[in-house]
C-alpha cells in the first residue's frame, strides 16, 4: 500500500546526494572490462543499497496485495467490480518453474544475484536527467515492485531517487521469493489481466498449471507493453518479443536449444476475446454507482482521494448492496426484447422500494463500456410524467380533481403576467370541460396547463422538491414544468423515487445502493442504519390521485403497461419524441423507465417504424419487466378514496360526472 504521508521520504536534497554518490559507484563500476562487468554491477548494486538504506522510507501495508472491491447483490451474488485490478493469488511453489523462469528471463535475469537495484538504470537516469533526456526502463523486479506500490509511473529523476529507497526497504524486509511470489500476482499483463493466473485464464483459458512453455515466454514478453504486445491484434510483433524471452532463458541455462526451438515453432493461439476480466458483472452501470455513492462514506476514509484509492483497486473491500440480481436480469432481459437490436434507442430501467428507498434493479443501457450512466446521471425532460405533481399541489391548495377546464388547443394562458402558448400532445383538440382525472388519463396538456396557473409555478415547485427532485431541476419555478418542461431535467433514478413516494402513500425515502462495506478481513467498515421516510404528502391525497393512475393504465395512454394486477403509472413524451417515459407502481415496487439516446436530445420519429412515446416502447418494457419481477411476489391492491372525503373546492366549468375507476 502506498504510503501517503507527506514526511515519509528524506529530505529531497539528501536524496539527490546518495543517488549523486550511488551513480558515481555505479558509473565507474560499469566501465570495469565486460568478462567481469555482470560481477561489478552486483557488487556496485550491493553498495547503492548500502547507501540508500538509511533512508529507505516505510512499507507498511505491502503484505496486502491490492484488491478489487467486491460489490454484491442482496444475496451475496457477486454483481462487479470497483477498480481494474481483478486478480487471483498463487503461492509461488504452485507457480511451474519454467513459468518463472520466462518472467525472470523477460524482466530481471539476475534477480536472484543482485540486490535489487541496477546500477545501469541509475545511470540512465542521472545522466538524462543532465541532459534533459527521457528517464528510461531496465529496473530490476524490486524497483518494479516499488513503482507499482509506491513511486507510480511519473518518469522523473526524483521518482527514480524514491523507487531506489523503496526497493533498499523492500530488499532489507523480504526474501526473494517473496518479492518474486509478489511480482508474479500482481504484474499487469494486459486486457485487464493483473497477476499470472488471471491471464493464464484470459489469454489460454487455463490455470497458471497448464502453461505451456511457448504460452510462458508469450505472457512474460507482454509485461514490457502490457497494451502494445497483443496477441489478438499484432501477433508478429508479439512473436518476436516471444522468441527474444525464449533465447533468453537458453542463455541463463533454463532451456535446452531442442526446447527453444520446439517453443518458438508453436503457434501464438490465444483465446478468442478471453474471459471478461474487468469486473463489469450484471449490473455495470449499477456498479458504478455504488463506487459514487461510497466515496460519500466518510467512515472509509476522512480524505477523499484515499477513499476513492482503496475502493478502485488497492482495499480489496466487499460492498453489500440493495440490488436483486432476480430483478435485475429481468430488466436486462425486457430491454433487450424490445429495444435489444443496433441502431435502437438506449433505455434506463430504475426500481426502488417503497417507503425505503433501496434500489433492487438499474439498468442504463445494454452498453457496458458506455460510462455515463444515463439512469443515474441523465438529466432529461420528464414530459407528462411529471404531471402527478401537479395533481399533487392541486389537493394541496384544496381543490377537488373533478374541477373542469376547456381542452381546446392550442391555447395561450396567462402565466404570471406573460403570454404562454400550450397545445395538446398530438396538436389541435377540441371537446366539452374535462376533470382532472379524464385528463390525467388522456395525459391532455392544456387541461394541467390551466391548473398550474391557478395553483402557481412555486406549488409544483415545493412538491417536486419534497418528492425529492434535486432543487437546481425546478428553479426558477416556471409555467411549462405543467409539461415538464424543467430547467435541468431529472433522472430516471429521481423519478422512481418520486413515484415510490406515491405508493408508500406519500411517505419518501432516498433511494440507496449500499447496506454494508466490509473490509478484506470480514471487519464492519460501515452499516446503514435505518431511517424513516418522511411523509411529504397527505395519505389521503395519494389515494384520490391513485384512481387517475390506474385509469391510465386501464383506460389511457398507458395500457401496455399493465401486469395482471392493480397498478398505477403515468406516460411522458417530450416534443419532437426526444425522451420518452414510463413511471409506475405497485404498493411494493416503484419502476421509472426511459427511453431516448444517451448522448442528448435526438428525435426517435422512426424506430422500427414507429415514433417512440411514453405509451410505446417505455410502457411495453415496464410491463413486460415488472410482470416477471413481480412473480413470486403476491398482489396487493392500490388503495384509492373518493375525493369527496376531503371538503375540497370544486373550480372551473360544471364538473362531469367522474367515471368509475
Amino acid at each position: 500500500m502506498r504510503s501517503n504521508v507527506p514526511g515519509s521520504d528524506p529530505d529531497l536534497a539528501m536524496q539527490r546526494r546518495v543517488l549523486l554518490v550511488a551513480t558515481a559507484v555505479a558509473f565507474f563500476g560499469i566501465l570495469a572490462a565486460p568478462a567481469t562487468r555482470a560481477d561489478v554491477s552486483t557488487g556496485v548494486s550491493q553498495i547503492i543499497l548500502f547507501v540508500a538504506s538509511p533512508f529507505a522510507p516505510d512499507i507498511g501495508g505491502f503484505d496486502d496485495l491490492p484488491e478489487a472491491t467486491v460489490v454484491v447483490a442482496a444475496d451475496g451474488t457477486e454483481v462487479g467490480r470497483l477498480g481494474s485490478e481483478h486478480r487471483e493469488h498463487i503461492p509461488l511453489d504452485s507457480i511451474p518453474e519454467h513459468v518463472r523462469h520466462a518472467v525472470l528471463a523477460a524482466e530481471d535475469a539476475r534477480f536472484y544475484s543482485h540486490s535489487g537495484v541496477s546500477p545501469a538504470a541509475i545511470v540512465r537516469a542521472a545522466l538524462n536527467n543532465v541532459t534533459g533526456g527521457r528517464v528510461q526502463g531496465g529496473s530490476t523486479i524490486t524497483q518494479q515492485l516499488a513503482k507499482i506500490n509506491y513511486t507510480g509511473g511519473e518518469r522523473t529523476l526524483l521518482r527514480k531517487i524514491r523507487e531506489l529507497l523503496y526497493a533498499a526497504r523492500l530488499e532489507r524486509t523480504y526474501s526473494k521469493d517473496e518479492l518474486l511470489e509478489r511480482y508474479l500476482n500482481q504484474v499487469y499483463f494486459g486486457q485487464g489481466a493483473y497477476g499470472v493466473q488471471i491471464a493464464a485464464r484470459s489469454f489460454y483459458g487455463v490455470e497458471t498449471s497448464g502453461l505451456t512453455v511457448d504460452q510462458a515466454a508469450t505472457l512474460a514478453a507482454k509485461i514490457r507493453s502490457p497494451e502494445g504486445l497483443d496477441p489478438r491484434k499484432d501477433a508478429e510483433a508479439v512473436r518476436v518479443r516471444r522468441d527474444a524471452v525464449l533465447r533468453s532463458m537458453e542463455g541463463q541455462g533454463w532451456l535446452s536449444s531442442e526446447h527453444r526451438q520446439a517453443a518458438e515453432a508453436a503457434p501464438l493461439q490465444v483465446v478468442p476475446g478471453g474471459p471478461a476480466v474487468d469486473g463489469t458483472g450484471i449490473a455495470p452501470h449499477f456498479v458504478r454507482y455504488v463506487g459514487r455513492e461510497a466515496l460519500t462514506v466518510d467512515a472509509l476514509s476522512p480524505d477523499p482521494e484515499v477513499r476513492r484509492r482503496q475502493l478502485h483497486g488497492r482495499g480489496g473491500f466487499r460492498i453489500e448492496t440493495t440490488l436483486d440480481a432476480r430483478m435485475q436480469n429481468e430488466a436486462v432481459e425486457a430491454v433487450r426484447e424490445n429495444l435489444g437490436e443496433p441502431g435502437d434507442p438506449a433505455t434506463a430501467v430504475v426500481s426502488v422500494v417503497p417507503g425505503d428507498g433501496a434500489i433492487r434493479a438499474l439498468v442504463s443501457g445494454l452498453d457496458p463500456a458506455q460510462e455515463f450512466d444515463v439512469a443515474t446521471q441523465g438529466r432529461r425532460q420528464p414530459g407528462s410524467a411529471f404531471k402527478p405533481l401537479v395533481y399533487m399541489a392541486m389537493l394541496r391548495e384544496g381543490i377537488d380533481p373533478r374541477s373542469t377546464f376547456d381542452p381546446t388547443s392550442p391555447k395561450t394562458l396567462d402565466c404570471r403576467g406573460e403570454p404562454w402558448p400550450v397545445s395538446n400532445y398530438e396538436g389541435e383538440g377540441s371537446g366539452p370541460p374535462m376533470n382532472m382525472d379524464d385528463a390525467m388519463v388522456a395525459s391532455v396538456n392544456v387541461v394541467y396547463a390551466q391548473m398550474i396557473t391557478e395553483v402557481g409555478p412555486r406549488s409544483v415547485r415545493d412538491v417536486a422538491v419534497d418528492a425529492g427532485v434535486a432543487e437546481d431541476a425546478v428553479n426558477p419555478a416556471v409555467c411549462a414544468m405543467a409539461l415538464g418542461g424543467l430547467k435541468e431535467g431529472v433522472s430516471p433514478l429521481e423519478m422512481a423515487g418520486v413515484y415510490a413516494a406515491f405508493a408508500a402513500e406519500g411517505r419518501y425515502a432516498q433511494p440507496y445502493a449500499i447496506t454494508r462495506i466490509l473490509d478484506r478481513g470480514g471487519q464492519v467498515l460501515y452499516e446503514r442504519e435505518d431511517a424513516e421516510p418522511d411523509q411529504v404528502f397527505e395519505g389521503d391525497h395519494v389515494a384520490v390521485m391513485n384512481r387517475a393512475l390506474r385509469g391510465v393504465v386501464t383506460d389511457g395512454t398507458g395500457r401496455a403497461a399493465s401486469i395482471g394486477r392493480p397498478v398505477a403509472g403515468k406516460t411522458g413524451t417530450t416534443d419532437s419524441y426526444t425522451n420518452a417515459w414510463f413511471v409506475g407502481y405497485v404498493p411494493q415496487l416503484a419502476t421509472a423507465v426511459w427511453v431516448g439516446r444517451p448522448e442528448g436530445d435526438v428525435p426517435m420519429t422512426d424506430v422500427r417504424g414507429r415514433s417512440v412515446s411514453g405509451g410505446s416502447y417505455p410502457a411495453a418494457i415496464f410491463g413486460d419487466y415488472m410482470r416477471d419481477a413481480l412473480a413470486r411476489v403476491r398482489p396487493r391492491d392500490i388503495r384509492t378514496m373518493d375525493p369527496d372525503a376531503l371538503g375540497l373546492r370544486i373550480i372551473g366549468a360544471q364538473p362531469t360526472p367522474t367515471p368509475s375507476p
